[in-house]
């Protein structure tokens, strides 16, 4: 988001920005609560959860780097989802009242944050497709195709099984034998330490042999 502004407004922003930290399972946003930073997301991944009827949350959707948390918060308007850190993550961290600010003087921030919450909208509705899918080793095919596409690499480093289980609403035995057969397709090759090269190519084409089944 910041880098698409010009030197000068980034210039003015610089010294309100602060590098911050998070370790796995604290929270970047909670859901209902007005945001006082935004936080851009550098460096880790994050799940993003929602408050379902029940009052149960659940995860909705894993957010990459460049994503931003807290942007409601410019238009004080709380947070829809709480942000959650699956790994260790780094944050950029910049004051609400900054941004408002900034974006009140004629700033081109105010697009940049519009295309932010364009983009986490985006991002949130691709992960809800995968849900849609029949069966867990298609629907982890998708997952890990976005994966991919958001680490704009082949090479990814994929949740813990317990958390791909959480997110598709399974067990984790199940997410095990989905990611060997996938393995024996040569859709994924399992690399060390939770790491996968995806061949986007080969778990595509298992997606539409899937889709073409279901049509007969």
């Amino acid at each position: 988001m910041l880098g698409q502004l010009g030197d000068a407004e980034r210039a003015l922003l610089e010294p309100q920005i602060r590098q911050r930290i998070f370790h796995r399972g604290d929270a970047l946003v909670e859901e209902g609560k007005i945001a006082g930073f935004v936080r851009i997301l550098k460096l880790g991944t994050a799940f993003v959860y929602r408050r379902g009827l029940d009052g149960r949350s659940r995860p909705i959707g894993v957010i990459h780097r460049g994503s931003a948390f807290g942007i409601f918060g410019m238009f004080e308007n709380p947070n829809q989802a709480s942000g959650i850190a699956l790994t260790t993550v780094r944050v950029c961290e910049i004051p609400v009242v900054a941004l408002r600010d900034m974006s009140a003087c004629g700033s081109q921030l105010l697009v940049q944050v519009i295309r932010a919450v364009t983009g986490n909208f985006a991002a949130t509705a691709a992960w809800s497709e995968a849900m849609r899918l029949s069966g867990v080793t298609n629907q982890l095919a998708y997952v890990v195709v976005l994966l991919a596409d958001a680490n704009k690499s082949s090479v990814v480093a994929l949740p813990s099984q317990s958390d791909l289980a959480e997110l598709l609403g399974t067990r984790r035995e199940s997410i095990a034998r989905a990611l060997r057969t996938l393995d024996d397709e040569g859709g994924i090759r399992r690399l060390e330490r939770k790491r996968c090269e995806v061949y986007r190519s080969r778990l595509l084409a298992r997606l539409a042999q899937a889709r073409n089944e279901e049509r007969k």
